[in-house]
This record gives C-alpha cells, structure tokens and sequence, in this order.
C-alpha cells in the first residue's frame, strides 16, 4: 500500500506525534518479520484488530458480511452444477447436433463473457425490462428481517416460518445467483462433456444400449457414478474463482457480501480488515480445493487401488 493508513485515519494535516504513537500501539513500527508473525498469532487466535475506518472489530464485521456471500455463492455453485451437468449429459444422450452444440456453446460462453456484463444484462432484462425482481439489496427495506440464527436469509425465515421474508429473500438472491451461476456451470460443462465423452464411456453406454436399458437409466445407475468425481473435482477448484466473481456479482447487484468488504477495505487502507480477510479466504479456498479432491478420489469407480482391493 503507497500510503500510510495511519495518516489516512487521521486526515489531510496529521499531527507526526500522534501518528508515531499510534504506530507503536498498533505494532506497525516493527520490522517485517516481526509483523508477520505477530499477524499469524493473532489471527489463530481471533484477536483480528480494529478497523481504522469504522473502530468496530474486524471479526464482527466478518460475521455480518460472509454470510451473504456463502448464501449467494453456494445458491449459484448448486445452479451451476446442476444445469452444467443436465447440459452434459443430455448431449451425450440425445447424441444430436443440436445438443452438443449447445453443450459446447455453454461451456464456451460461460468461459468468455465477463461476469460483470452477464450481471448487468440480467439486470436491465429481469429488473428493467420485465419487473420480476429487484434492482439490488438483499433484502425489502418494508419488511421486518426474521431474527438472526445462521445470517442466511433464506434459512432464518424457514426457522422463523416467516414465508413473506422468504419469498422476499428469495426474489433478491434470483438475479445475483443466476449471474455468479453461469461460471461454474460452464465449467462443470466442459470437464463433463469431455469426460464422458472417452473412448471407454462411450462404449459403455453403446454397450448398455444394446442391452436395452433407456437414457434415463443408463444417466442415473452409470454415468452419474463415472461423472460424479470430476465435477466433484471441478466444483473445488472453481470455489476461488467463485468468490472473485462474488465481488463483481455483488458490486452489479449491491449485494452487502464480503467481497464488496474486503474491496473497500483495500481501496480506504483499511490494513487489518484487508488482510486478516484476505488470509481467511485464502485458507477457506485451499480447504474447499483438499477437500474435493479427497472425496474425488474416494468417489472415482476407476481408482486401480479400489480395483485391486476388490
């Protein structure tokens, strides 16, 4: 960072004193090295600082905004699996020109497109156009928001049997998922497509075709099973870029999640809230990454090991 946030917090004409004192109560007049690992410890051990903007406790700020970013990212990661692999699969199926080129479309332009354009486009036609949604927000400022037990709109209003903040939370999240929804199921697409698109799937479903068996059997006891690890996979190694188009997907739609926060917080200087976030999802996207290929690999019917313990 080119400035001093300690001089930022105290505006134009700050007093070299004052910003000397504040320094070394904040610990920032140390070597490096010593910042690192004090940073570390205090990040283990939950003390992750004030911010210099807003003097409230970076963690409580975390608590307030990541909910609103898991509850839209794991809406669009469901909708983008689902319709990434329905895509697949039906191509693979129907074995017609039409569906594998709409397969290959998707995947193509769901890798291209910037998000942010997707975003806008969906605003001007679901918000402008037709009047079916909301412009932004997460939630109807006339409505009373049900009482806070996981901070996940959607969840809180079912615990709370309040159906009109459900349906309200509902027809906000419709616009911001469907956009952050188009990455990974262009990438669910592609990976899928190629896989079961291998010599030996295709001359197993050749095979169950001669035997009789219809598409929507040969889908659900086979390929799903074949298919089920590398979307597995895809879905981990996606989980980061998932959250970088959060913050894109949020800035469109004003969504108050944390990748807006963390934004901010690095454009104001804000150095505690900036990196103790930017350490929590770094660690939060290589857990996400671990454990997908962990239950990839235990879900993969092709494993030799399997085969030979068998």
């Amino acid at each position: 960072m080119p400035e001093d946030p300690i001089a930022l917090k105290f505006g134009k004409h700050p007093d070299p004193e004052l910003i000397a004192l504040e320094r070394a109560r904040l610990g920032l007049d140390r070597s490096w090295g010593a910042q690192y690992l004090s940073f570390n410890r205090q990040f283990l051990s939950g003390d992750w600082g004030e911010s210099l903007l807003t003097g409230r406790d970076s963690i409580k700020d975390v608590r307030r905004f990541f909910p609103a970013t898991i509850e839209l990212s794991l809406i669009a990661l469901l909708l983008g699996s689902f319709a990434g692999a329905s895509v697949s699969l039906y191509a693979r199926i129907s074995e017609t020109n039409v569906s594998r080129l709409l397969a290959l479309s998707f995947g193509s332009l769901g890798l291209t497109v910037p998000i942010f354009w997707i975003g806008l486009l969906f605003l001007v036609i679901g918000s402008l156009w037709l009047g079916w949604f909301p412009a932004g927000g997460r939630f109807d400022l006339l409505l009373v928001a049900p009482r806070q037990v996981t901070g996940l709109l959607l969840v809180d209003s079912l615990l709370a049997f309040d159906f009109a903040s459900f349906s309200a939370a509902l027809k906000h999240l419709v616009l911001p998922a469907c956009c952050l929804a188009v990455f990974p199921a262009a990438s669910v697409s592609t990976i899928l497509y190629a896989r079961l698109g291998e010599p030996s799937v295709e001359a197993l479903c050749v095979s169950l075709r001669a035997r009789g068996y219809g598409g929507l059997r040969i889908v659900f006891s086979h390929l799903l099973r074949i298919a089920g690890a590398p979307v597995v996979t895809v879905i981990g190694t996606t989980f980061g870029a998932l959250l970088g188009g959060a913050f894109l997907t949020e800035t469109v739609f004003s969504w108050p999640g944390i990748g807006r926060y963390l934004v901010s917080a690095i454009i104001e200087r804000d150095v505690f809230v900036a990196r103790n976030v930017l350490m929590m999802l770094i660690l939060l996207v290589f857990s996400v990454a671990f454990l997908s290929d962990v239950l990839a690999q235990w879900m993969d019917p092709t494993d030799t090991n399997k085969e030979d313990e068998v």
